[in-house]
């Protein structure tokens, strides 16, 4: 009895292995060998069971174009800004997303694969959303400029009956742009109209009113300027507002240039004259170099370290001789650092052709500081002649003045409240290069070159000393060491129109 039930169990089984491997054999054909996805498998909630690769693609194209569509609209209080899911996504690579959920598909289990051959249970695999990171920069700068309000830092201000003042910061509003964004939608299945909130949060000032409160003045230069020279004070106007207010943190290095900007027509400069070499020429931004220079006798006054400075290729008026500081944009640059363990504050005024700047500090640095220098040699300059055929033979115009050169050492003197030396440093040794005094002559006259007779052999001039041209060869200024403001502007005087080197 025992043999004839175990012949039936075995038959039964035998005809339960025949059953599944005809449906492993059905499964196998209708699945893999037409490489069509197995029941339940969906992607971004849409079913592509029984799909082949190509008829999945198709019906994923065609919902994804459906919901680059719709609308997403940004709101805060009254104002609202719509946009389309399309314009702010990357656009989805179907093939890619069809290859992920092939391979996610060959390591699902075996098992898991036959008890869903009727597709009772859902395999659902997202479809992420990319937003693009530069569209989010873009709307958050328009929102910015509709909702936004920009932090004004605290500042110095000089009140006609308190004296120095100061103006409270005011706290900004700024879009957050993360807590904005994470609003939206992660995975592209079920979407509809898509509200997000726009997110808005306090924009703080760098400087606040208690940075200011115990600011004092630590120095001040002053120089002047022709207000007739009207592009020149323009360049020179701008750049004095570019500093202003400026508040520099412990241990940060102010950058001029990075502060003033390009020079260009589109930021607002002008065409004035500049020193290129040793020449005068038209260039963008002459007249800056004032500021640079005003700027650096200040903080040499406030005691301040000077990272980076240049003397102009010729000597100018406006500063004593090795007291200036030319800049160039993208080339020469003036920059010092705030050595103090407290902010500094940049105060500059241009008007009425007197240019101040200020340099206030916590008062404990305040110093006794004074600057000098030293002529070492002075380089004559030389005359020179250029025919000029616009003019008539014999005729003649000085086209600009010469002046000479020097080699100059610059220095920085502190003193105590005796009036002692503590320490004096060497700033920097410069050399002016001279410039030559050209007169413009007309072209020699034809016929009277033609009739006159050969000229004697030239006479040496220390043959004859009647003979010698004391114009060609003038005395040069005395040199020597001045420690005064007002001799130092005296021996600078013969260059008093001479602009800055600024490119």
């Amino acid at each position: 009895m025992f043999k004839g039930k175990a012949g039936i169990y075995l038959v039964a089984l035998g005809l339960l292995l025949v059953a599944l491997f005809a449906v492993i054999a059905y499964f196998y054909q209708q699945f893999y060998l037409s490489d069509r996805f197995l029941p339940g498998v969906r992607v971004a909630g849409i079913s592509i069971q029984g799909c082949t690769e190509a008829e999945a693609e198709e019906l994923l194209e065609d919902f994804f174009d459906q919901a680059y569509n719709i609308p997403v609209i940004f709101s805060a209080s009254d104002y609202s800004y719509s946009i389309s899911m399309g314009d702010i996504t990357q656009e989805v690579d179907v093939k890619h997303l069809l290859e992920e959920v092939k391979q996610k598909e060959r390591e699902r289990s075996l098992i898991s694969k036959l008890k869903n051959l009727k597709g009772k249970h859902n395999y659902d695999y997202p479809a992420l959303i990319d937003y693009e990171q530069d569209q989010k920069e873009d709307l958050s700068t328009i929102w910015n400029q509709v909702l936004g309000k920009e932090a004004i830092d605290a500042k110095l201000d000089m009140d006609p009956i308190q004296g120095l003042i100061v103006v409270p910061e005011e706290t900004g509003k700024i879009v957050d742009v993360k807590a904005t964004f994470e609003q939206l939608p992660q995975q592209w299945e079920g979407l509809e109209a898509v509200k997000v909130q726009i997110v808005m949060a306090d924009q703080k000032p760098e400087v606040v009113a208690q940075d200011l409160e115990y600011m004092g003045e630590l120095a001040s230069y002053v120089t002047w300027y022709k207000v007739a020279e009207v592009n020149r004070t323009h360049n020179l106007t701008q750049a004095a507002q570019a500093i202003n207010a400026y508040v520099l943190r412990p241990g940060k290095v102010f950058s001029f240039n990075n502060t003033v900007g390009p020079r260009t027509l589109s930021t607002g400069f002008r065409d004035a004259p500049v020193i290129v070499g040793n020449t005068l020429e038209p260039g963008m931004g002459g007249g800056i170099c004032q500021v640079s220079s005003t700027l650096y006798n200040a903080c040499l006054l406030a005691g301040l370290e000077i990272v980076e400075r240049s003397n102009h290729g010729l000597a100018v008026s406006y500063v004593p001789l090795g007291m200036d500081a030319t800049v160039a944009y993208g080339l020469i640059d003036y920059r010092f650092r705030n050595n103090t363990d407290y902010p500094v504050y940049i105060r500059s005024l241009a008007g009425g052709g007197k240019l101040m700047v200020n340099i206030y500090g916590h008062m404990q640095y305040k110093q006794n500081i004074k600057t000098s220098h030293v002529v070492d040699e002075i380089i004559p300059f030389v005359y020179r002649d250029e025919i000029d055929t616009k003019l008539k033979p014999g005729e003649s115009r000085v086209n600009h003045k010469g002046f000479p050169g020097y080699v100059v050492r610059s220095f920085r003197t502190y003193y105590n409240e005796a009036g002692e030396v503590i320490k004096s440093e060497l700033l920097a040794k410069d050399r002016y290069k001279p410039f030559d005094e050209i007169t413009y002559v007309g072209p020699p006259d034809p016929q009277q070159s033609e009739n006159t007779p050969p000229a004697d052999e030239p006479k040496d001039p220390e043959d004859d000393p009647d003979e010698s041209n004391d114009e060609e060869n003038p005395d040069p200024p005395e040199e020597g060491e001045d420690t005064e403001k007002e001799d130092r502007e005296t021996e600078s005087k013969p260059i008093e129109d001479q602009p800055g080197n600024e490119v």
